[in-house]
């Protein structure tokens, strides 16, 4: 300590010989090029795996089982701590739970001659056990398109993929 106070105490960084200041490095053409060539490098283990075959079956489903006659089947889809929530026109945001979200479905499919749902431009980030879907939807009610965006959030455990939310927003 008392080399420190006395200022006979040298940074590390002041030892090294050979090394070029940040600000000319920084000021080097050659510079960009490798920043450029780092980022290649080290891309494949900042980016999202591909989704799995299980991953891609669940999210295909959220489409393909959303009927009448399969609503049974798509309810598996979704965890027990399921939350959804959506934006509304005055402003506000509606959140249900599980039930409430099922509820809903299937009154609207008790009250509709055809209601259904097409998924767009569907992106999926898949990190380990989580992912979300990112996508563009078309949901058809008695012949009536509505365009929306939504994102769902899915986690996989010893049962597999499940929807754990969802938010969505229709176009207006």
């Amino acid at each position: 300590m008392s080399e420190l106070r006395a200022g006979k105490c040298r940074s590390p960084i002041a030892e090294l010989k050979g090394v070029t200041p940040l600000k000319s490095v920084i000021g080097n053409r050659h510079f960009p090029i490798c920043c450029s060539l780092l980022s290649l490098l080290l891309a494949p283990s900042l980016q999202a795996q591909r989704p799995d075959s299980a991953l891609v079956a669940v999210v295909r489903d959220y489409t393909g089982l959303y009927t009448r006659a399969t609503f049974d089947q798509w309810t598996r889809l979704f965890g027990p701590a399921f939350t959804s929530a959506s934006t509304n026109p005055d402003g506000t945001i509606t959140v249900r739970n599980l039930a409430q979200f099922l509820d809903a479905q299937r009154q609207g499919f008790a009250r509709a001659r055809e209601m259904r749902e097409e998924l767009a431009n569907v992106r999926i980030e898949h990190q380990g056990r989580m992912a979300s879907i990112w996508a563009d939807f078309v949901f058809h009610y008695d012949g009536t398109p509505s365009n929306g965006k939504l994102v769902l959030l899915a986690v996989s455990d010893t049962l597999g993929w499940k929807f754990h939310s969802l938010i969505f927003s229709y176009d207006r």
